[in-house]
């Protein structure tokens, strides 16, 4: 009774125009008449408010305090630090809410009354990584008989509200032949590649489909090296052999992949092995044994016999391009490639971020 007492005497002692945006009371959370979604905390089943002047002081579980007149403010709770802006929305109070420290996400409050003053109604917009959820918490003022909550919407006709894309809209498919490019996570070189070794890659670019972004930019593409070889000495090209595994969006949506590999920075890609193939250093080659050639005419010279000098040169030149290997492939972080869909992939509407 005392708080109540208090609740209507605050009422009473505001100007009319204040009264909608008056949140003081005592709340009790109304579980049937509210939608809770994926929240980063359980919403107080009760909320005690006090507004003074600029500051507002919110009380569950935990103790909030909020500047009203637009200035930051700062809480914490359970090692996470909260910084929060307010905003007047005529008679509606929004406040958002970045969170940092042992868990990063925003929450958008939308505060409001009903005309009795008697429920209050928060809509929360959780956003965290690429996801988002949305919930409605409906609080009743404490002393008041609770509305009866309106009847159930049959679940084909809740589905519909919640999806606001049209009904026949169900299944987003991308395409088989879809060009994807990609950066990797980590870098890629054929002296130390192992078949069997895990690649990573990065999507950079959004994939759409229906209107829609299916998958969107930093989506995680999963690959493993099936070959390697490194170049060889005289001949032998250096080759890896990728093969796409998985695609996971933002969300954790997952999909296997059959994938072939389009192009890889600057090297020579065969399409259809997934094969990435090293250069040749046929130029350096001749290089190093024409000047070895001149360089034992010289001695030749010197000695009488520029003929067995220039053989013996070329003799040495030829030695060292033996055992020297060709140049290997080397893919540093952030190397650009392209993967082409084998397949098509097929999303349904609710795994989409």
């Amino acid at each position: 009774m005392r708080i109540a007492a208090f609740a209507l005497l605050s009422l009473a002692v505001l100007p009319a125009a204040d009264l909608d945006r008056d949140f003081s009371g005592v709340w009790n959370l109304n579980p049937p008449r509210s939608s809770i979604r994926g929240l980063p905390f359980p919403p107080d089943r009760v909320l005690r408010i006090e507004m003074s002047g600029d500051t507002l002081r919110c009380q569950g579980e935990t103790t909030w305090t909020y500047n009203t007149a637009g200035q930051s403010s700062a809480n914490a709770a359970a090692g996470t630090s909260l910084s929060s802006l307010l905003k007047w929305e005529g008679s509606a109070l929004l406040i958002n809410t970045l969170a940092s420290g042992s868990r990063q996400y925003t929450l958008m409050d939308r505060w409001t009354l009903s005309r009795d003053r008697n429920t209050f109604t928060i809509r929360r917009q959780y956003l965290i990584g690429g996801g988002e959820s949305e919930s409605t918490l409906v609080y009743e003022r404490e002393g008041v008989r609770s509305a009866t909550p309106p009847p159930a919407s049959p679940p084909s006709l809740r589905k519909a509200r919640q999806d606001p894309r049209p009904a026949t809209i169900r299944e987003f498919v991308v395409p088989k032949g879809t060009k994807i490019p990609l950066v990797t996570v980590h870098s890629l070189t054929s002296k130390q590649a192992k078949p069997g070794d895990r690649v990573y890659l990065e999507t950079t670019f959004p994939i759409l489909a229906e209107g829609r972004v299916v998958i969107p930019p930093r989506s995680q593409v999963a690959a493993t090296l099936t070959d390697a070889k490194r170049a060889g000495r005289a001949k032998g090209r250096a080759e890896i052999y990728l093969r796409f595994d998985s695609i996971t969006l933002p969300n954790g949506t997952t999909r296997d992949l059959r994938s072939r590999l389009s192009s890889a920075e600057d090297q020579a890609v065969e399409r259809g092995e997934g094969k990435i193939q090293g250069g040749t250093n046929k130029a350096g080659d001749a290089r190093t044994v024409g000047g070895a050639t001149a360089a034992g005419a010289g001695i030749g010279r010197l000695g009488g016999n520029t003929g067995v000098g220039a053989a013996a040169g070329a003799a040495a030149g030829l030695a060292g391009v033996l055992l020297r290997r060709g140049p290997e492939i080397i893919l540093a972080k952030g190397a650009g490639m392209e993967m082409v869909l084998d397949r098509d992939l097929k999303f349904d509407a609710g795994e989409l971020p």
